[in-house]
């Protein structure tokens, strides 16, 4: 839930928030047949915090061309302080790799959670909190988490298999294959929420650049237009994320007076692997 651009105030205030949850690989782009790595980070781009274990799991699986297969969870592994998935390319094309994980609570004071809704542009939420006076309110928030990648396999670039939603509760969908992306492009993605676009919905862009992979770039603060459509610009090399955060409020509820849900896409821009 912390942008790149707050990774030091993030170190004193991480463990008062949910956190978002990343497949950020060394590269989107490897070679068919290849055992990958991918590693499984908990917190933000930058700093993983934790692991998390397979039972949260409700759905691990990988998109082709020839369609969508689940994962054997064991290749997810637990052990902390890092989840990784481990998974074994087969013939050449563009992979669509996702996770969704159960929903979990998390409980906050009122100046903690107005500080979170600030940093995650949940704008409506915080409005409605002021005009009602409720800001000193504390929360009670169920939240869950959906995450996919693009991994590019050698060729051929497909956009088709990036651009069908999962039919996740919150989803980030490709317009078209960013493995095909340079610099000075744009990427349109679709933010959907229970299937549904969602207008308006405040997105961020961002990733690492650099000869090392490890220069942050400028995190873009995206709205979707009345379609759910968001527009990253490309503006370095490098390894990408988009993300958002729905939440609404919610009554009649013992448990939970909010409820979120969480979507990230990482991908890679920049020299592909032959094919």
């Amino acid at each position: 839930m912390r942008r790149l651009t707050a990774a030091l105030v993030l170190l004193a205030g991480v463990s008062l928030s949910a956190h978002e949850l990343f497949f950020r690989l060394d590269t989107y782009f490897v070679a068919p047949g290849a055992t990958v790595s991918i590693p499984v980070y908990s917190g933000t781009f930058v700093k993983n915090e934790n692991a998390i274990t397979r039972d949260r799991l409700t759905d691990l699986s990988v998109t082709t061309s020839a369609g969508r297969v689940a994962i054997d969870r064991a290749h997810w592994s637990e052990r902390e302080p890092m989840s990784t998935l481990t998974l074994k390319t087969g013939a050449a094309g563009t992979y669509l790799i996702g996770a969704a994980i159960k929903p979990k609570m998390l409980a906050l004071d009122g100046k903690a959670f107005n500080d979170y809704l600030k940093e995650e542009g949940l704008d409506a939420i915080l409005a409605a909190r002021t005009k009602s006076g409720r800001l000193n309110e504390g929360s009670r928030e169920r939240y869950s988490k959906y995450l996919t990648a693009v991994l590019q396999v050698g060729g051929p670039f497909s956009d088709a298999t990036v651009a069908k939603p999962l039919g996740y509760a919150a989803e980030i969908v490709p317009q078209a294959n960013p493995a095909r992306l340079t610099v000075g492009s744009t990427l349109r993605v679709r933010c959907l929420v229970d299937g549904k676009p969602v207008s308006g919905q405040i997105a961020f862009a961002g990733g690492l650049t650099g000869a090392k992979g490890d220069q942050p770039m400028a995190e873009q603060r995206l709205v979707a237009d009345a379609n759910g459509i968001a527009t990253v610009k490309i503006t370095a090399t490098g390894r990408w994320y988009v993300h958002f955060v729905s939440m609404r409020e919610v009554t009649g509820d013992a448990e939970a007076n909010y409820e979120s849900k969480w979507s990230t896409l990482t991908f890679g821009v920049g020299t592909p692997v032959a094919r």
